[in-house]
């Protein structure tokens, strides 16, 4: 043997030293716990050591992990055993993690460097600040040979520290899930027969296969001779939970619908009656005039005369009794002029002066026009004010997340609300919710409406009265084709009748045209959003004042 080494050059057997020693310092506890940790590998625990598979350190053994310290206190890592503890009680909260390790007499892991080190040792980061490269390492030994390595009078152990020793060995181990299921299997078939099983396992495959209108069929075929449906199911029953089925949705407990049948009794009969009425009574056009009856008469009404006296009975006076002097003026009254009529009613005006039977007949379509008139009256005219917004994509501010800025008084961008499925609508209706008379006993919280829309060239003239306020994007060319303009299409009369806004993000510079004109400038913060609700707050509160100034005709 000597002889053949006697080949081998002293530099190569320095060298292939040198080389094992630093494999076995590469392999430090903490690097060799965060791969197991990361390849979710089995790490054993044996008396005093902590194994991975071929390598084995104490439990003692320090890392080259620093603990969190203040200036006073001296350097120190923290323990493989502190560590792998942590990872076992990962899931407690920090309080009563420090609870268990103190009572188990185990350091425990500090709380600036908790997050950290389990987002290192988890592989989500590859390094950490706490980490010294140049610490001494403990080097790992053999498993083999810790396992082997015994102390003098190792072999006199008594039977209780024996028996206490093999527990402890048994909790350590983790257990499989092939013992587990095979725990589970020998349980079962001492607590049940094997051909309740057999008949178990019939109806769970039966109700995968048919469903629920094949189970009863099911498990008459499935189960086994000897046995009925009472032994079978007396085990489950007790464990099974009572779902809701369609039968014991419409079961009700303590409440009765009788009602219902009664009401529903009672509508028939109504109809009933009101279609026996209507077979009695013969129609107009079946009867002979001198048989029709002519209404009763009920009792005066000045809107109702003409049922009292029929309509041609003047008592030889021109009278119109169904006319109108609207659309004439004092001197057309006077002379005795027709009031003026469209289409063919002004045109047959002379014909109708020529023929007694046109003169007689003119009456007529003047009731016409006022019972069409009496039929529909004039429109009423809406009272919600009006806010405009600009119709830009890049406005902070559009008809995506108009609704959450001003009535939810959160900022939500257009780019999340498409993100999220929200449509685009051509105006939105805003709740502005206020509280009137603050601090007195008539206080009362009122919700008023705002109609928001991006389209301006769509509003009428009787729209534009209403419109209370603007946002304004910058360029003057968002103005165009509005109404009240400068003679150099400058919006400044405008906003004179209208509140400007301009709202911008607190880091953004504003638009030179908005430093020039009358407008209240808003600022948003682009991540804090608790501060929208007092940016918005303050938009309501300027525009109520301007509105309640200028607009107290709308609704506010």
């Amino acid at each position: 043997v000597k002889a053949r080494f006697d080949f081998v050059p002293r530099s190569s057997i320095i060298l292939l030293l040198l080389s094992l020693l630093l494999k076995m310092a590469a392999v430090d506890p903490l690097s060799l716990l965060r791969e197991y940790t990361i390849n979710r590998k089995e790490i054993k625990e044996r008396g005093g050591l902590v194994i991975f598979d071929n390598t084995s350190f104490p439990k003692t053994a320090k890392t080259n992990y620093t603990t969190y310290r203040t200036g006073k206190e001296p350097k120190d890592f923290y323990t493989l055993e502190s560590l792998l503890f942590l990872l076992k009680n990962v899931s407690l909260s920090h309080p009563l993690y420090v609870q268990k390790a103190v009572s188990e007499g185990i350091p425990v892991v500090r709380l600036p460097d908790r997050r950290m080190l389990l987002r290192y040792l988890g592989g989500q980061i590859d390094s950490s600040a706490s980490i010294d490269r140049g610490a001494h390492l403990e080097l790992g030994l053999p498993a083999t040979d810790a396992v082997a390595t015994k102390r003098p009078g190792d072999d006199m152990v008594s039977p209780a520290k024996r028996v206490r020793s093999e527990a402890e060995a048994s909790a350590a181990e983790p257990v499989s899930e092939e013992s587990r299921a095979q725990d589970k299997k020998t349980s079962l078939r001492d607590a049940m027969s094997v051909e309740r099983i057999a008949a178990i396992k019939a109806k769970r495959e039966a109700r995968k296969r048919g469903g629920p209108s094949k189970l009863d069929e099911d498990m008459s075929k499935a189960r086994a001779p000897g046995l009925s449906e009472v032994d079978v199911f007396r085990d489950i029953l007790p464990k099974e939970k009572m779902g809701r089925t369609r039968n014991t949705v419409l079961q009700s407990s303590g409440k009765t619908f009788t009602n219902v049948l009664t009401i529903a009794q009672s509508i028939r009969t109504r109809e009933d009656t009101d279609t026996r009425k209507q077979e009695a009574v013969p129609t107009a056009a079946n009867v002979p005039p001198a048989q029709q009856k002519k209404p009763q008469q009920v009792g005066y009404n000045r809107y109702n005369q003409e049922t009292f006296r029929d309509k041609h009975d003047t008592d030889g006076f021109k009278i119109d009794t169904l006319g109108s002097f609207h659309g004439m003026n004092l001197k057309s009254v006077a002379e005795g002029q027709q009031p003026r009529q469209s289409g063919h009613s002004s045109r047959s005006a002379p014909a109708a002066a020529a023929s007694p039977h046109h003169r007689s007949s003119q009456p007529a379509s003047s009731a016409g026009t006022s019972a069409q008139r009496s039929l529909h009256p004039p429109k009423r005219e809406s009272r919600t004010p009006i806010i405009v917004i600009p119709a830009t994509p890049t406005s902070i501010i559009t008809m995506y997340n108009a609704k959450d800025l001003l009535q939810e008084f959160k900022f939500v961008s257009s780019d999340e609300k498409k993100k999220t499925g929200a449509r685009r609508d051509n105006e939105v209706l805003v709740q502005r919710t206020r509280t009137t008379n603050p601090g007195t006993n008539s206080a009362m919280t009122i919700s008023v409406p705002y109609r928001v829309t991006d389209s301006p060239q769509k509003l009428t003239p009787s729209e534009w009265t209403r419109v209370v306020a603007v946002f304004v994007q910058g360029p003057a060319w968002q103005f165009k084709g509005w109404p009240n303009l400068g003679e150099d299409n400058s919006p400044v009369d405008l906003f004179s009748k209208i509140k400007a806004f301009h709202l911008k993000f607190d880091m953004a510079k504003v638009e030179p045209n908005v430093q020039k004109w009358d407008v209240n400038i808003l600022e948003l913060h682009p991540t804090r959003r608790h501060l929208d609700k007092p940016t918005m707050m303050r938009f309501w509160e300027t525009l109520d004042r301007f509105t309640a100034k200028n607009k107290s005709n709308l609704r506010l």
